[in-house]
């Protein structure tokens, strides 16, 4: 029996870039065969690799834009054995077709190439981890074909990936920022969880519904009397510090959604009013509000709590809500989950018209604070009106997040009703007397979020409640026997340095052997979900430095290199241990205690 090339291939393409391999599968080959592909010369372009020389110099990172037929990545391999690539090939159909011509097993299998991305779809995720490896800069080289034909995509790439990078760092250094916050909450919060409805078990509820998604900007005041009207034909639901508004004017919405991780949020939940809707609060949000709410909780782990997923047991593709920099993304997600097809956007202004920041009594953040943020506002952006607002660059970034939302949920009509906000692109604006009209003959059962989130109707998973604990009990003991393993690894470190220099065959050794102790902790199934979260600028740097650890030959300055970057690591671990089982002792202490309760309030349990 005869194997193709195409099956050959994909033989590796499943082991090494599965996501590639899952691209080519849904591909129709029929689609390729009348379409004429761009051809690499078979002979080498000397001219091409002196132009990459002078892009590359001693940069270790190469983002190669065009795939071909793999000559040009294989004469990169052979003139750079120390460096790493990164591949882009966008045009999805060429790259099946080389597939299908030639056998790539060895050019796939090359240890050097570290990342292979198919299709606009998938550049985003080469990016992310460019970002993660990259130190400083990185080289930025085109295939021949691209360089002569494309100039312009090139740079719009460049400019994407410029504009990527900063919003990546931007996040890591909020990351770092928060750290143990984000962990906390969503340790302080496993409790809850566990004995509380998820949004996931209560998809499809409210459906073919219109939702109205409240936001807390100035042009909510022109129009919030016009709430209790919409009250008896929509969901509303107030995202985050708006219901500082509603309450100020005596409204009570159907939901309230608080996301946001800050302790600020015992400022927005002050009045106790501002608690008496039920309220959906993320995995990530401020542990103390939610444990405020004796009843009518429903909560979500959002896709980027990648540790409260873990101790949870909730596979990624079952996670529903993504994370987006505003409230509002988040409450919208959950009008779409329940089973909204009409979103209605209010208060969702993402600027400062007329120089002002919020609805009347939204009183979260100083006056001070938000004076200084409307006089430092330099962005001009569209507004519904078809003129300008004044704006920054937080607004923007949520803007950016709403219109993806937008562009993601196609079968859901959005419309903003935000009288003198920013313009959204993909929403349909449309004055909220209109919508009134729009939805009067619209039915709304004003009980039925109570309903959903009644603790006492809901029937706690025991058995998940038992795995939890036990999971959050097994990574804190594994925690004592990881710094065991930690100081042994540090003991070689200690040593490794001086036998490079005088016993470099026993210093090779040891090398192998610090690489083999670093993989075997670094593999431990909680390891990236928590220390990535509560360690992400140590883990970047590190990683960032792999390249050149992994790729230098001289011994000497690789024993110097680990022993610098691993050490950093390694020290960062243990100093963050003593107060990571403070949080999971904390989390097992809630989990108990209301475990109790249930066993007091109902006379027996079935924990085993």
């Amino acid at each position: 029996m005869i194997v193709s090339n195409l099956e050959l291939n994909m033989e590796v393409l499943n082991q090494r870039f599965k996501h590639v391999a899952q691209k080519m599968l849904v591909i129709e080959s029929d689609d390729i065969k009348d379409k004429k592909f761009v051809q690499e010369p078979w002979d080498k372009d000397e001219n091409w690799l002196e132009a990459v020389r002078g892009s590359v110099e001693d940069l270790n990172i190469i983002f190669v834009y065009g795939f071909g037929q793999g000559l040009g990545i294989a004469d990169l391999l052979e003139m750079y054995p120390n460096r790493w690539l990164f591949v882009y090939e966008p045009d999805e159909q060429a790259f099946l077709n080389s597939m299908k011509e030639y056998d790539f097993r060895e050019l796939l299998n090359h240890p050097n190439l570290q990342w292979v991305s198919v299709g606009e779809t998938q550049l985003n995720m080469l990016f992310y981890l460019v970002c993660s490896y990259m130190n400083q800069e990185m080289a930025f080289v085109a295939l021949r074909h691209y360089l002569d034909n494309d100039m312009d995509v090139l740079r719009e790439v460049k400019e994407d990936f410029k504009e990527y990078n900063i919003t990546f760092n931007s996040n890591k250094l909020t990351q770092q920022f928060f750290q143990e916050d984000w962990l906390r909450n969503g340790l302080y919060q496993m409790a809850s969880m566990l004995f509380t409805p998820a949004l996931e078990e209560l998809q499809g509820q409210f459906k073919g519904g219109t939702a109205v998604v409240i936001s807390s900007g100035p042009s909510l005041q022109e129009d919030i009397e016009w709430i209790t009207r919409l009250k008896p034909h929509a969901l509303i639901i107030a995202a985050g510090s708006s219901i500082q508004a509603l309450v100020k004017n005596g409204i009570r919405p159907h939901l309230t959604v608080v996301m946001d991780g800050g302790v600020i949020n015992n400022k927005v939940f002050e009045d106790p009013r501002t608690l008496e809707s039920p309220l959906l609060h993320t995995s990530s949000a401020y542990y103390e509000i939610s444990e405020r709410k004796s009843n009518h909780l429903i909560h979500s782990i959002m896709k980027n709590d990648v540790a409260s997923q873990y101790f949870m047991g909730l596979p990624e593709e079952e996670v529903i809500i993504s994370s987006t920099p505003t409230v509002a993304g988040t409450a919208m997600q959950a009008a779409i989950r329940l089973g909204a097809t009409r979103i209605i956007m209010m208060g969702q202004d993402l600027s400062f018209p007329g120089n002002k920041y919020y609805a009347d009594g939204v009183n979260h953040v100083s006056t001070e604070r938000a004076n200084s943020d409307v006089e430092t506002a330099k962005i001009q952006v569209l507004n519904v009106n078809g003129t300008y607002n004044t704006t920054n660059q937080s607004f923007m970034f949520m803007k950016d997040s709403l219109e993806d939302l937008v562009t993601a949920f196609t079968d859901i009509e959005f419309i903003n009703s935000t009288r003198n906000g920013a313009s959204i692109e993909g929403t349909v604006w449309m004055p909220i007397e209109e919508i009134y009209d729009l939805i009067k003959n619209e039915q709304m059962d004003q009980e039925c979020m109570v309903t959903m989130s009644d603790k006492t109707n809901y029937v706690t998973d025991m058995q998940k409640v038992t795995s939890v604990t036990n999971k959050i009990k097994a990574t804190m003991a594994d925690f004592e026997v990881m710094k065991s393993e930690i100081k042994d690894i540090q003991k070689l470190l200690g040593k490794v340095q001086e036998l490079s220099r005088t016993k470099p065959v026993k210093g090779q050794r040891m090398m192998e052997s610090i690489e083999i102790a670093w993989g075997k902790l670094v593999h431990r199934e909680w390891f990236d979900p928590i220390l990535e979260t509560v360690l992400p600028t140590s883990i970047k740097v590190f990683d960032q430095q792999l390249p050149i650890i992994v790729n230098e030959k001289n011994l000497v300055l690789k024993s110097d290199l680990i022993y610098k970057h691993l050490g950093k690591v390694l020290k960062d671990i243990i100093e963050k241990i003593p107060s990571l089982i403070e949080l999971f002792t904390e989390s097992i202490r809630r989990i108990d205690e209301i475990n109790m309760q249930r066993v007091g309030a109902n006379g027996t349990t079935d924990v085993s």
